[in-house]
């Protein structure tokens, strides 16, 4: 092999290489929860205005809107992310307090039917988190965490279910939760 061929080769041979670890280095390799993070610190929040009981509920507008069309409980909003095997739901509900519960009553009434570990009381209000149930089973790795807000003969509830290993990355929506006023206030 000639002189100018092995140096021709060299070149192409560091061109390719470089070339290839500019290309690698672009790529992003934060692991997943890092990226969900950032995507919810970062996103634009958008409203929902429930026409049947006149609240809201701010999602990220990345969270896909379960359609009203398929909702037949009045009051019940849906918004989700699926991604990476990993689903997230936020939900809003609104159901009867039938038996006129105080909020000390009805957090413990919900606590126990939602196997709550933790408990805050709030005024009218409670927070309750704990590990997800479905029809009486434990879902593996996943949590909720919830907030009621009693109103007259109603209980007014957004509910955060995501994966234990996403909690950081959710922390804002936790933190949404947390600050929900059904109604704002009217300036």
């Amino acid at each position: 092999m000639t002189i100018r061929r092995f140096t021709v080769l060299a070149i192409l041979l560091a061109v390719c290489v470089t070339s290839y670890m500019v290309w690698r280095g672009n790529e992003d390799h934060r692991e997943f929860p890092e990226k969900l993070e950032e995507a919810i610190r970062l996103c634009r929040m958008r409203t929902y205005h429930d026409p049947n009981y006149d609240y809201e509920v701010q999602y990220p507008s990345f969270f896909e809107q379960l359609p009203d069309s398929l909702i037949d409980e009045p009051g019940f909003s849906q918004f989700r992310y699926w991604d990476n095997w990993v689903q997230i739901e936020l939900t809003t509900r609104v159901l009867p307090n039938e038996d006129s519960l105080s909020t000390q009553e009805g957090m413990q009434r919900f606590a126990q039917l939602h196997h709550a570990n933790e408990q805050i009381i709030q005024g009218d209000s409670f927070l309750l988190s704990g590990p997800l149930y479905v029809n009486g089973s434990e879902i593996p790795n996943y949590r909720y965490h919830s907030k009621y807000v009693r109103h007259r003969r109603f209980w007014f509830v957004q509910m955060l279910v995501y994966p234990i290993h996403c909690e950081k990355a959710v922390r804002r929506l936790i933190q949404q939760v947390d600050d929900w006023r059904v109604w704002s206030p009217v300036c």
